[in-house]
């Protein structure tokens, strides 16, 4: 028998399976300490919050992609 392996969330403080929690190679159990769903909301709340660093990182990321693709042949 298949014994399933359970981990608490920090957040929701819920037991829940391995699969709920990402990956983080740098915790002890090679887990996130926050499930999935608890991860997404903190994500979000701290987006909204956040506006002009989300905006910020998004330009850098653009023109970043536009200097790499600037002399690429988009029909080749």
């Amino acid at each position: 028998m298949k014994k399933l392996k359970l981990k608490i969330c920090a957040t929701c403080k819920e037991e829940k399976p391995l699969t709920s929690f990402g990956r983080n190679r740098q915790a002890p159990g090679g887990l996130h300490y926050y499930c999935k769903t608890c991860a997404a909301l903190r994500q979000r709340a701290w987006a909204t919050s956040n506006p002009a660093k989300i905006r910020e990182a998004k330009d850098r990321y653009l023109s970043r992609i536009r200097g790499q693709n600037a002399g690429a042949d988009p029909y080749q």
